[in-house]
């Protein structure tokens, strides 16, 4: 056996112990911690093996021998020769196509190639892909022929999906969450919004009377971001209840009464599921001042929605919807996935009741900008048809948010009012441009 092997095999064993025996924190924080302990305790054993075969054999490590232990360490630790990548701020998605072709989704919406190979064959992709399962996720989880799609969140929050057999190269994508603490005064700089409608989207979602939002848009749009910065305005004293397929919103850095629940796959021998439906299902019996669900996909819509309708008032979700009116006809149809909800028209009647905004996110084609497109309000639904009113509405995907006039919905008035924003008045109706 080599040296670097040798050594290696001394380094995997006491690290892996090593950071078994640590307290097992959650976050970006505690994950960085961890792994700079381990990497101290790798670097202190390979010195002290490399002096005693240097003193006894006069054979020491040679720079690639080096360099391929430290490629073994972060492959233990974090992602392996993804890790230069999750580092950079400008990263927001790593696709991988096979083991030799990959691209960078970069902020603002640009495409990186990824230059040089990444792994020698499939095989090996397909060795580090299992090799995250067994070590990043909730449950020991496989990702082999019998288990060939894998979803999961690795230790730093990176969200992770993979697939193998189904395609006909090895995939797999990572998404960032480079906006961990963002705020509207944030969104305002970007672009994503204007100072007049931040002032009402924050004070619709603060105390004493917060509105209940939907925020609806394509994948990649902003959505999650946006529910962070409205995040940002609550109360300090609320206590509340996220609801997540994986962690994206770490509400938990910054509130010091948060809940925080994400679903679970089964593990290996398929035991252990928690999915979102029970999720929301128990989070009425939570107490909370307020449910935050990261998105909603299924029947888990029922739930909050009468969370929504039971004194919970300040809930808020994601919804994938091209448009307000589309988001809440697929709640409802969402709703009736679950079986125990009543009839449609019943449905529409509440929905149209309890929630009282709808955002629409959008991105600027030319430029990647996200941005909201509409922020509407819902009216007493007519019969089957929701209705809506927008308030602010960008004329053209590159022109400018604009107010179109004040709520008609007097409950979204008075509670925007409560939350202390006093509306410019609207412009004459003319070019929207």
């Amino acid at each position: 056996m080599s040296l670097a092997r040798s050594i290696w095999a001394e380094v995997h064993g006491q690290v892996q112990a090593h950071r078994l025996a640590l307290p097992g924190d959650s976050g970006a924080d505690s994950h960085d911690a961890s792994a700079a302990a381990c990497r101290q305790l790798a670097d202190e054993l390979i010195e002290r093996m490399e002096a005693t075969a240097l003193d006894q054999r006069g054979v020491a490590l040679a720079d690639t021998e080096r360099a391929w232990l430290d490629s073994q360490l972060e492959a233990l630790l974090g992602a392996g020769p993804l890790e230069r990548f999750l580092r950079r701020d400008d990263v927001e998605n790593v696709w991988l196509f096979g083991a030799r072709r990959g691209a960078l989704g970069l902020s603002g919406g640009r495409i990186e190639p990824i230059d040089e190979p990444l792994f020698a064959d499939d095989a090996e992709m397909i060795g580090f892909i299992s090799h995250l399962a067994v070590t990043h996720g909730q449950t020991g989880r496989r990702f082999d022929h019998s288990a060939p799609l894998l979803d999961l969140r690795l230790r730093s929050g990176e969200r992770l999906f993979a697939a193998m057999d189904v395609c006909d190269v090895p995939y797999l994508t990572i998404r960032c969450h480079r906006h961990r603490l963002v705020s509207l005064d944030d969104l305002v700089a970007a672009g994503t919004l204007d100072n007049d409608a931040a002032s009402f989207l924050a004070a619709a979602v603060r105390p004493p009377a917060p509105a209940n939002v939907l925020v609806c848009g394509a994948l990649g749009s902003g959505k999650t971001t946006l529910l962070r910065a409205l995040l940002g305005e609550i109360g300090t004293e609320e206590v509340v209840c996220t609801l997540e397929q994986t962690f994206e919103l770490f509400l938990a850095d910054t509130h010091p009464w948060v809940f925080a629940a994400e679903t679970r796959e089964p593990n290996s021998d398929g035991e252990g599921e928690i999915g979102m439906e029970e999720l929301a299902r128990r989070s009425l019996r939570t107490g909370a001042d307020r449910v935050i669900v990261g998105e909603l996909r299924g029947p888990e819509a029922a739930a909050f929605l009468s969370a929504c309708g039971t004194g919970s008032d300040g809930s808020m979700a994601t919804i994938h919807a091209s448009s307000p009116r589309q988001a809440l006809a697929r709640l409802v149809r969402y709703c009736l996935a679950a079986g125990t909800a009543p009839a449609q028209t019943a449905l529409i009647q509440e929905a149209s009741e309890v929630i009282h905004l709808v955002v629409h996110m959008g991105t600027d084609p030319r430029t990647g900008t996200r941005q909201i497109r509409t922020i509407a309000e819902t009216l007493p639904a007519e019969a089957d048809r929701f209705e809506v009113h927008d308030l602010y509405r960008r004329g053209q995907p590159d022109g400018p948010l604009h107010l179109l006039g004040p709520p008609r919905n007097p409950e979204v008035a008075e509670r925007v009012t409560q939350g202390g924003h006093v509306p410019p008045a609207a412009p004459d109706s003319g070019d929207r441009r």
